[in-house]
């Protein structure tokens, strides 16, 4: 394999359908790591390893060289002119914050007063900031039709994102490790990423396979980013067997769910059925994408096509 893609720990090696272990110090001679500057400041591979924070910002320079994302939005929220800020604000007062000055307002409410004045914000979605100044706050009317309709659009935007990360977070931190993300690039939804692509910007970057990322910081970004698209949240496909529909829900045996492992499950509602050529059907729910072969029905749906 004379291009071989290795992960940039120089542990595991793209054989072209999976990762397998790199042979004895090949990994390591093969890869060539390269700082990278997020933010101003040079990042080295062992900076990135062990934060999160760190290696969320890495993964979104990597999307936006991929021409996955964007620059962020700037999108002020709707003015409040019925609420004035105090100079000195207290704990629990909402407010909108632009979102590490990135120019994209969130709704959250203060938590904390620091000694220099600025603030520990916690976002509505659990995110939390700190050392916000008051340059980077603006009121917030919760009184107001208009400012509501914009929290909901951004949390319900954020939420779906969130939800579907969760899906392969099995241990519940809130982080994924960076290998799971690459599997979602690289082999989950319509049109898949060439893993080398993937994997040639988590080399440059020093985005090493173990280290974890932000998922709630990455939603976040991605839905302030201006090539964000509601239907472009990337959802776990399951196959399932003795499959059937009741009452909008899909029943049966699946196999390797990321959440639930292997057995009898019931879904959440459906959203959508779609039928390929070979009358295999793609059910969607709220965070799965659910795959039932032409004989893997229990009861097969009205409109399948081997009813007509």
């Amino acid at each position: 394999m004379d291009d071989a893609v290795f992960s940039p720990d120089g542990k595991w090696m793209w054989s072209g359908t999976e990762w397998i272990p790199a042979p004895p110090n090949q990994g390591s001679q093969l890869l060539n790591m390269q700082d990278s500057v997020i933010g101003g400041d040079v990042i080295s591979n062992t900076t990135i390893h062990n934060d999160p924070t760190v290696v969320t910002e890495a993964v979104i320079n990597a999307l936006q060289n991929m021409g996955l994302l964007g620059k962020v939005v700037e999108q002020s929220p709707p003015p409040s002119p019925e609420i004035e800020l105090a100079t000195s604000l207290e704990n629990g007062v909402r407010v909108f914050v632009n979102w590490k000055d990135y120019g994209h307002f969130y709704a959250g409410k203060v938590a904390r007063t620091n000694p220099d004045g600025t603030y520990l914000i916690h976002f509505d979605d659990g995110d939390v900031e700190d050392h916000v100044n008051m340059g980077r706050i603006k009121p917030l009317d919760e009184n107001s039709e208009e400012v509501q309709a914009y929290i909901e659009h951004d949390n319900e935007a954020e939420r779906e994102l969130i939800e579907a990360f969760q899906v392969f977070d099995t241990t519940e931190t809130g982080t994924i490790p960076a290998r799971e993300y690459l599997r979602i690039l690289t082999e989950i939804g319509d049109e898949p990423l060439p893993v080398e692509d993937v994997m040639s910007e988590f080399v440059d970057l020093g985005i090493e396979l173990d280290s974890e990322i932000d998922y709630r910081a990455l939603a976040k970004y991605m839905v302030a980013s201006e090539e964000y698209e509601t239907d472009s949240i990337v959802k776990p496909e399951v196959v399932m067997k003795d499959a059937a529909i009741k009452e909008n829900a899909l029943s049966g045996y699946a196999y390797e769910h990321p959440k639930l492992g292997e057995g009898r499950i019931n879904s959440s509602a459906i959203i959508s059925i779609k039928y390929d050529e070979r009358a295999t059907a793609r059910i969607e729910t709220k965070n799965t994408v659910f795959i039932v072969g032409p004989t893997g029905w229990s009861e097969r749906p009205e409109d399948h096509p081997f009813n007509n």
